[in-house]
């Protein structure tokens, strides 16, 4: 998630032109081309009505303003769910630690117990993360799940629904041996629910595609108007002016659009999605804390991307 771009205004300028230099291009390639042909070759009869691509903009704003509001309902939602997954956890901790009850001088045992659960949730946040983001479990099932564990889970499809899995068979496990007492053991299993259910939730937005129709109408309007706007700003302007003019309006509704692109999918790891990384290491630390380890990871630094952007991964 970016926290902020650089504060040397060059370094902004260079990176936006980086970025977008594709784009920019086009846009001064069109202004170019309507520059020469109309003004410096005097082939007046190209010049567009200024009226149409006028109505052209309004069509493609009002295609820009719903693609946006609804990719920031998607990433602001997907905050959310991973807000309720940072609270779950925890609530989940307290409640291992809370409600457990040693029988027969088994506390040690059930102290193992306790942590070996806490660790295979860390587990599953991080799997969690992975399996949005396409990454190798490896390293998570390594070193969070025991190694029993870890040839079962590797066989699965899903392996953060496999971990919820054990997880119930645990506490079950747990409830017979008479550590913990049968609401507590439901109010375990609701928690280990509402898991599944941010589970699903972060699924079903990884999984839902934007509408194809938005995206492509969107596109080309922003292709097709950026190509008319110098010929019609021809008309207008008869000097060079028009070039910088027809790139700076272009480029208004081209970052417009790109950021509606980037909002929809919240997920990917780039520097302006949800900063999943983060979130799992908050969620470790707290776990970790909660059944007395002693070696507690520091949070995670914020990284600093090209040309002094800052952001959490």
């Amino acid at each position: 998630m970016i926290i902020t771009f650089s504060k040397n205004p060059i370094k902004q300028v260079v990176g936006i032109i980086y970025w977008n230099r594709s784009v920019l291009f086009f846009f001064a390639f069109c202004a170019a081309m309507a520059y020469t042909l109309i003004i410096h070759f005097e082939m007046t009869y190209l010049v567009l009505p200024a009226i149409p691509v006028s109505i052209l903009g309004g069509a493609l704003a009002i295609f820009l303003g719903f693609r946006n509001s609804s990719a920031y309902d998607r990433w602001w939602e997907a905050r959310k769910i991973w807000g309720a997954i940072v609270n779950n956890s925890r609530s989940f901790g307290m409640e291992l630690i809370s409600y457990g009850v040693a029988k027969n001088n088994d506390q040690e045992e059930m102290d193992e117990w306790i942590k070996k659960s806490v660790r295979r949730h860390i587990g599953w946040v991080y799997a969690l993360r992975s399996s949005l983001r396409k990454e190798p479990f490896c390293k998570e099932l390594k070193e969070w799940i025991p190694v029993e564990e870890q040839e079962k889970l590797m066989s699965a499809s899903n392996i953060p629904t496999q971990l919820l899995v054990m997880q119930g068979r645990e506490m079950s496990y747990a409830h017979e041996k008479g550590w913990i007492e049968e609401f507590r053991f439901n109010a375990l299993i609701g928690t280990l629910k509402k898991l599944y259910d941010d589970q699903g939730k972060s699924e079903r937005i990884k999984g839902t595609v934007f509408p194809f129709y938005y995206n492509y109408f969107t596109l080309f309007f922003l292709w097709l108007f950026t190509f008319c706007l110098p010929f019609a700003l021809a008309g207008i302007m008869s000097n060079w002016i028009l070039i910088p003019i027809s790139i700076a309006i272009s480029f208004a509704f081209a970052i417009l659009n790109k950021s509606g692109v980037v909002t929809e999918t919240p997920f990917e790891g780039r520097a302006a999605d949800i900063p999943l990384s983060n979130i799992c290491r908050t969620v470790e630390i707290d776990l970790l804390q909660m059944i007395n380890e002693k070696d507690i990871p520091a949070p995670l630094d914020d990284e600093i991307g090209k040309f002094g952007v800052r952001y959490k991964s």
